[in-house]
């Protein structure tokens, strides 16, 4: 019997050697293109080339430190390069300026979404819709794109400011001597972007648990948790339970507000897929999509960008420089779009259904379809051929000047943000608002920014001593 365990134990071992060999020949495999035509390198740095091991740590830069994974590889690769990213297509990153207009202006059918937030647990991750497959949900997206814009106008969006006074005053009737902003920004902005959408009727009735449901969801979005949502414990992670807890209230309730005073719910009524009227499954979906953009967007963005006020040098006492109004929140718009530009979206994923070609340094490049390309704002938002002066100072006068600086803030084409403006009104008259009625002195040092898929959100308490004016 020891014998025969033995050669058992032997055959086990060589027959998970010989697999986990096939698997790293496998992960290594050329990429195979057209006569003509080459592959994008593929990035291999650091311990990524040691057989074996390679692949683990490999997946885990991919989960723990993906912005770090691109940066080391660009200082060895340069612009252009491919990640082997392991149960998953390749990922070609393209990191010029070029390629950012380019394939983010790509047409739907040639480079889309679906496919990739198909695979992670961000906006509707959990959340039922009529068809489970990337299609439909590129379709569901770009529906839901329409939708915001078409509810957007100027002169709409401009009446926000009439309404951050009364919000803001409800919000903090209660704050005590020192509040934690990392905690009370969020609130505020929620209910500014979601009376605007759902209207005051089911905001009056909704509003304190939606705030609750979609901070905890976005908060809960990092790389990390991308790899355990695929795995049973998803069941025990409180963005899976909010996603849960969100869907039943805005099933079981909404019907009740069927003639509720509400632009959002008479804009998805009004709206087409294929033709057709949307299922209420995918109505329900809709909601929950323009509630998300809505609020987590401009949430985390005004949090960042009232902390950049209050911190960056000479940025607090520039703004106080201004006597009226129509000065500030123009300034303060400004403030928002530098702090976008320091400290963007990680990447931006395209997934291709058709093959993408370009020119480099008299080659012809071919990345064929099934495969991802990923343009990274972080770069492009650094690089002084794009950004004149000091690309690494915060500096929001910057976009008053000439030449302009070229940034990668709001994306670009079919998938680009469609309410930029939006933000910007709502994060100005927010915080001007605050800083209007408070003196803030911070009490400790910002926050780490924690990466969250496409945004960040901060790693820990950002207490402030409040003193009203």
């Amino acid at each position: 019997m020891t014998s025969i365990g033995k050669r058992l134990g032997t055959a086990a071992f060589a027959a998970t050697g010989a697999a986990a060999v096939g698997y790293w020949r496998w992960h290594r495999r050329p990429t195979v293109t057209p006569p003509g035509t080459v592959a994008a390198p593929l990035a291999w740095a650091g311990a990524d080339n040691i057989p074996i091991v390679g692949v683990i740590t490999r997946l885990k830069s991919v989960i723990t430190d993906p912005i770090g994974l691109v940066v080391r590889n660009r200082a060895q690769y340069g612009d252009v390069f491919t990640l082997r990213v392991p149960s998953i297509y390749d990922f070609t990153f393209l990191l010029d300026g070029e390629h950012y207009q380019r394939v983010l202006s790509l047409p739907t059918d040639h480079a889309g979404v679906g496919e990739v937030l198909h695979r992670v647990p961000t906006v509707g991750y959990w959340f039922p819709r009529e068809d489970s497959g990337p299609e439909s949900l590129q379709q569901l997206i770009l529906a839901g794109r329409r939708l915001m814009a078409e509810n957007l106008p100027a002169e709409r969006v401009s009446r926000i400011a009439g309404d951050v006074p009364g919000i803001v005053k409800r919000h903090t009737v209660d704050w005590s001597t020192t509040v934690d902003l990392a905690d009370v920004v969020h609130p505020i902005v929620y209910e500014v972007t979601g009376r605007y959408f759902l209207g005051d009727e089911i905001w009056d009735a909704l509003g304190t648990r939606l705030t609750t449901y979609y901070r905890n969801i976005a908060d809960g979005i990092d790389i990390p948790r991308t790899t355990l949502s695929i795995t049973p414990y998803h069941y025990l992670m409180p963005e899976y339970r909010s996603t849960r807890k969100l869907y039943r209230t805005l099933r079981d309730e909404l019907p009740a507000f069927d003639n509720a005073d509400s632009p959002l719910l008479r804009a998805i009524a009004a709206a087409r897929f294929d033709g057709a009227p949307l299922s209420t499954a995918d109505r329900l979906w809709m909601v929950m999509y323009v509630l998300w953009n809505a609020t987590a967007y401009p949430g985390t963005y005004t949090f960042w960008t009232l902390i950049d006020v209050l911190t960056q040098p000479g940025t607090l006492a520039r703004l106080q420089s201004f006597d009226d109004q129509p000065a500030r929140l123009d300034f303060l718009g400004r403030c928002l779009v530098e702090s976008v530009r320091m400290h963007p979206v990680s990447s931006l994923i395209r997934y291709l259904d058709r093959p993408y070609e370009f020119e480099r340094d008299g080659k012809t490049y071919h990345i064929p379809a099934g495969q991802a390309i990923g343009v990274f704002p972080g770069t492009l938002n650094r690089d002084p051929d794009r950004i004149p002066g000091d690309a690494d100072r915060y500096d929001p006068d910057r976009y008053l000047r000439e030449p302009a600086p070229k940034t990668a803030t709001f994306g670009r084409g079919p998938f680009g943000c469609v309410a930029q403006r939006f933000s910007e009104t709502v994060t100005a008259t927010v915080i001007d608002e605050l800083l209007t009625q408070y003196q803030f002195q911070l009490s400790g040092p910002v926050p780490t920014r924690r990466e969250r898929v496409h945004q960040t959100y901060p790693g820990s308490p950002m207490p402030a001593r409040c003193t009203p004016r």
